[in-house]
């Protein structure tokens, strides 16, 4: 396998298990942390519901078509993720995981997939 199909396998197991995930086996701890972040009680769930969607969404679309358009809008959901992470939950910036961290090679890769797609659209 070449290091671009490794990278985008990978990133379509990322998607999907971010996706899945948090609605499969952790709910509670789910609508916890978009309290935290300040997702009304009334909005969690479809909060919750349409975020795995979307990064369901995105494994998928990146098997079905991938495209300059998607690596560079998979970098600003990333970014945007990061953003309410590192401001509504600073306790991750010294998460001895480092899970904000970790986006840092994740969007180096998304931009390296996207400024070496073949497809623009």
């Amino acid at each position: 396998m070449n290091s671009r199909k490794a990278m985008v396998a990978s990133l379509v197991v990322l998607w999907l298990y971010s996706g899945l995930q948090p609605i499969l086996t952790v709910p509670q701890q789910s609508l916890q942390l978009l309290a935290q972040v300040g997702i009304a009680p009334a909005w969690q769930w479809p909060t919750l519901l349409a975020a795995s969607l979307c990064d369901v969404g995105l494994a998928l679309w990146i098997v079905w078509r991938p495209s300059r358009w998607l690596w560079w809008g998979q970098c600003a959901l990333v970014a945007f993720y990061s953003v309410v992470i590192a401001l509504w939950l600073p306790e991750n910036w010294l998460h001895p995981f480092g899970p904000l961290l970790k986006n840092l090679p994740i969007a180096a890769m998304m931009a390296h997939l996207a400024v070496t797609e073949i497809r623009k659209v």
